[in-house]
């Protein structure tokens, strides 16, 4: 082997050269590989997952199958990137198996695939004649748990015909409904539903799938997951694979303007219909998770029409048939639980002062623990009695497998792929500073700022203001592809993120504050938060703040264009023009019958989605404002930013208008999110990154909003 001799000044900035990172740039955030959930073997010591990576020269997204050993650290690539022969939804089979839904171009109907760990030959395990998904799988009974869109109460079988009827017969694209919901997110309703089918596996030296395939929600009107966002979350099965717990809608017209979704027991073996166990509860509820005892958990919402209500824990019996509140007091909202072993303790997982946070509860005492401060947490899997398998991510990184031991409470990292290894240690990424100041009501508020990258604290620096949607959501430490904050410090820009009232995380009447309050407590919240964050942060420039929304912070994009002019330039994302409209134009009208206190056709009820329409204000508005708009958004439809884009050209405000015809209410295709950040970046660079600041008048917006709200209600009824 050749010997090289470096010399000692190269060998000097070696080290200096190696460590050197750039600021983080749209392409980062949409190329930077993207790990998925973990599965973990039955005897805890591996966990699979899959990694896409955006190609964006081939405007192609690559994935492949990885293997993370929990004992020795290692990453291995099961598979080679590709997005011609990719694969999803990887879990064990047995230590040595696993099986995957294997995506090959050219085929019509992707198939679960079974590799083995040690030979590195795989097989085709099923041959379905139709799509399906959501898979779990229970090792006691070696039952295949899945969800295809059938016919209802239908068979696999049955689906594939019946499509193929139609399509050989229907020459039209009419699409006829006799009630709600139409379209839902970015779907058209379909005739067909989600159902849960059931299958057991043969092992004789390879894995077989049975002749019997069973729709456990054959004969009735239930569906489950629920459609389109519905997953396997919605349904777990027992430990000794005899019973199948669910979540359920029953599609009737009041889906639109009702959020009860209850809990339903089958047998596995199909012989019996579904029973529902909290009919009595007008409300959704979600993530049924059985304990090793046979007990089920299940998270209880109580409020009719609210989809933000306090999610409580319920304990069900099958044995006895009681149900019992876990944790009454706690005021949280959990999203995920599992159990331990022993079946004595619960763990949850709860929005907590802008963290997702992991919590222990003792279900003797009920003494709850947090056992995570920091981060995001999701994926919860329990390894054993003392160690437990989840991901990490914040707004510093994507998702990061670790593993806390119960015992000892050393909470350990582990290795990533080279790929994302490599991405990450290039990029200057910004630490977030936390800040707290007293805002509407005389709460304390929340928020974040982030300095951007080679920050200079002699320096003056433009203000990106972001403002969440939701509106019952939350700025959290946690990574996101989409409004990542630090796009915007790569960009040179301090942002400032504030969690007003109606946030999570912050107790349910901190959330629950915004009702019939939409233009009230949070707009106070921000403009109170602005101004502390300008006056205790010497290197913000107050003449160079701009504001972004998207949803319910598009909404507020709206409304502060109505009712001040402090801000140099506006981004509205999908909001709202005009509360009226959107009620009308909605996929889901529960939400906006709860947040504005009823039907929009009742008189008094009117007044208050008229109080808070961004639509009267219009004549105020001045501020430059790009708006974002998507032709799938069923949420809030494309008309609401075709109108705001009319008020401001009819009156000389400088405005664009982005439209995307293939987007939902999120923008998620590569391309379209790099020509999403391309625009914004412009936009608030073209008003903000400038010597000279235009003065332009202020009004008082507690003063005007007085008057003009008398004015209309006065003249309107």
């Amino acid at each position: 082997m050749a010997r090289y001799t470096w010399p000692f000044w190269l060998l000097l900035l070696a080290p200096l050269v190696m460590a050197q990172t750039q600021a983080i740039t749209p392409l980062d955030i949409v190329t930077l590989p993207r790990p998925s959930g973990l599965s973990a073997s039955p005897n805890g010591s591996l966990a699979v997952y899959t990694q896409s990576v955006y190609d964006s020269k081939q405007d192609k997204t690559l994935r492949q199958l990885l293997l993370l050993d929990l004992e020795t650290d290692i990453v291995k690539s099961l598979t080679d990137a590709s997005s011609d022969s990719t694969q999803s939804e990887p879990f064990f089979l047995d230590n040595e198996n696993i099986a995957y839904i294997q995506h090959t171009a050219g085929v019509d109907v992707d198939q679960l695939h079974v590799l083995n760990l040690e030979s590195g030959d795989s097989y085709a395990l099923t041959e379905f004649p139709i799509a399906f998904g959501n898979i779990k799988y229970n090792h006691k009974k070696s039952l295949l748990v899945f969800s295809a869109s059938v016919y209802p109460g239908g068979s696999l079988e049955d689906a594939k015909q019946k499509d193929k009827v139609l399509k050989e017969t229907k020459k039209d694209t009419g699409l006829v409904y006799d009630q709600l919901m139409v379209r839902h997110w970015d779907t058209f309703v379909p005739e067909k539903v989600n159902n849960i089918f059931v299958v057991q596996l043969e092992n004789d030296g390879k894995y077989t799938v049975g002749n019997n395939t069973i729709n456990l929600l054959k004969g009735t009107a239930l569906q489950s997951p629920g459609f389109p966002m519905g997953d396997a979350s919605d349904f777990d099965i027992s430990a000794d694979g005899e019973t199948l717990a669910f979540v359920s809608k029953i599609r009737s017209p009041d889906n639109a303007w009702e959020t009860s979704q209850h809990v339903h027991i089958v047998p596995t073996s199909g012989e019996s219909e579904p029973v529902i166990i909290n009919g009595d509860i007008p409300a959704a509820s979600a993530g049924p998770k059985f304990a090793p005892s046979g007990v089920l958990a299940y998270l209880q919402m109580y409020a009719p029409q609210y989809e933000s209500d306090r999610n409580r824990i319920i304990i069900w019996d099958p044995a006895t048939g009681t149900k019992t509140t876990v944790a009454e007091s706690w005021d949280r909202s959990p999203s995920e639980l599992a159990f331990s072993p022993d079946s004595n303790t619960l763990f949850a997982v709860a929005d907590e002062y802008g963290r997702h946070k992991l919590f222990s509860i003792d279900l003797t005492t009920e003494e709850i623990t947090a056992l995570t401060n920091e981060h995001a947490l999701s994926g919860l899997s329990v390894l054993s009695s003392s160690r437990l398998l989840f991901s990490l991510n914040s707004l510093e990184h994507p998702n990061i497998a670790h593993t806390l031991d119960l015992d000892s409470k050393v909470l350990t990292k582990h290795s990533v792929s080279d790929a994302l290894s490599s991405h990450l240690n290039r990029l200057d990424v910004s630490k977030p500073d936390e800040f707290v100041f007293q805002g509407a009501l005389h709460d304390p508020v929340h928020g974040w700022i982030l300095k951007p990258a080679d920050f200079d604290a002699s320096k003056k620096y433009p203000v990106a203001f972001l403002i969440h949607g939701g509106p019952q959501g939350a700025w959290s430490d946690s990574w996101s592809t989409r409004w990542n904050p630090q796009v915007f410090t790569g960009a040179g820009y301090v942002v400032v993120a504030i969690n007003p009232h109606g946030s999570t995380g912050y107790g349910q009447k901190f959330t629950d504050d915004i009702q019939r309050n939409w233009g009230s407590y949070p707009f106070i919240d921000l403009q109170k938060g602005l101004d502390y964050v300008l006056d205790t942060n010497e290197f913000l420039d107050a003449d160079r703040v701009v504001a972004l929304g998207g949803s319910y912070g598009g909404y507020m994009i709206n409304w502060i264009n109505g009712h001040t002019n402090r801000f140099k330039a506006l981004v509205n994302h999908d909001g709202i023009f005009s509360t009226l409209n959107a009620y009308y134009t909605t996929d889901e009208v529960y939400f906006s019958e709860r947040e504005f206190g009823g039907v929009p056709f009742h008189t008094l009820n009117r007044l208050v989605y008229e109080r808070w329409s961004p639509s009267n204000y219009v004549q105020h508005w001045q501020t430059p404002t790009l708006v974002i708009h998507s032709g799938r958004d069923y949420r809030l439809v494309d008309g609401e930013g075709f109108a705001t884009f009319t008020a401001l050209q009819r009156q000389g405000v400088p405005s664009r208008l982005l439209y995307f015809p293939d987007e939902n209410h999120w923008v998620l295709k590569p391309a379209n999110s790099l020509r999403w950040h391309k625009e914004v970046l412009e936009w608030i660079d073209k008003y903000a990154k400038v010597d000279e600041v235009a003065v332009r008048p202020e009004f008082d917006p507690q003063s005007s909003f007085t008057v003009q709200t008398e004015q209309f209600l006065s003249s309107t009824f």
